[in-house]
């Protein structure tokens, strides 16, 4: 009757490889022949598969006895054939993703015996620890490798320095928003400045070399004076913040972190101006 054989070839790569091979066993002639008669056409053309795989393996010919295992497994499914696919790809081709992937497919089968299953696991087990630490040292990032290889990918996304039409950064939100405020100061002060003039137009009608002829006249001097102070915060506060919304875009424009390191590196600081004569915000640093 048929026998499963397994040839064992020696240690590789620090575990024991074992490929098996389902032939017919080395009975007596009359025994045999009985055998290959009552034995299905299937299973014996994956047996012969099989032994052809295992003669390329021997001759180092690895993706023609993969071939051959994987010709073996659609004549007659088993859980060996698999488990010499996954072998061959781990220790004969040496392809971790191809291995990996072939482990998984054994460990799948419902025929898979529990000793090649603690092999099988044991050998994942050390391929993953050599995928982690190809992971941690690739420049191409955990999710494109984990995605080559079949492995899962991290929960967390990979933080970008910078997301191009994706949105501002900090920086420029801030100096959009400084920018903003400066174009209303500024208004404001053009406001006040419009005001000075037409309290100056009435405070010249009715006054001349600092003497007003009616009362009319002093309020419209005061009016002028109060309002010129506020047009001249106001025109240099708007321009304060302008320039300072402005610095801020062109710092954040190559990202978020990007033109934050910018921003340190030039020493930038933004500070609040509280003082009444001079409301808004300062920008200082060297460049």
């Amino acid at each position: 009757m048929p026998a499963n054989v397994v040839a064992n070839l020696g240690p590789a790569s620090g575990c024991f490889l074992a490929l098996v091979i389902v032939i017919g066993s080395a009975g007596r002639a009359g025994a045999e022949d009985a055998a290959a008669a009552a034995a299905p056409a299937a299973v014996v053309q994956a047996e012969s598969y099989a032994l052809q795989a295992f003669e390329a393996y021997g001759r180092g010919d690895f993706g023609e006895a993969i071939a051959l295992y994987e010709k073996a497994y659609a004549a007659a499914p088993s859980a060996d054939a698999l488990y010499n696919i996954a072998r061959v790809a781990d220790l004969g081709v040496r392809d971790r993703t191809l291995a990996i992937r072939a482990y998984r497919r054994f460990l799948s089968d419902p025929g898979a015996t529990p000793e090649r299953i603690r092999q099988a696991n044991e050998r994942l087990s050390q391929l993953y620890d050599a995928e982690q630490a190809q992971l941690e040292s690739s420049p191409l990032g955990p999710a494109r490798s984990r995605a080559a290889s079949g492995v899962a990918a991290p929960s967390a996304s990979p933080a970008r320095d910078s997301d191009p039409g994706g949105g501002w950064s900090t920086l420029q939100v801030v100096g959009f928003a400084s920018g903003a405020l400066g174009v209303v100061a500024a208004g404001v002060g053009i406001g006040f400045g419009v005001a000075v003039l037409n309290e100056s137009h009435v405070a010249n009608a009715y006054c001349a070399d600092n003497r007003c002829t009616s009362q009319r006249g002093v309020d419209a001097a005061k009016a002028a004076s109060t309002h010129a102070t506020f047009a001249t915060t106001g025109m240099a506060a708007g321009g304060a913040l302008l320039l300072t919304g402005a610095t801020l875009w062109w710092l954040g424009a190559g990202g978020s972190r990007a033109g934050e390191a910018r921003a340190a590196e030039a020493g930038v600081r933004l500070a609040p101006v509280l003082r009444a004569s001079e409301p808004g915000l300062t920008l200082s640093g060297s460049w």
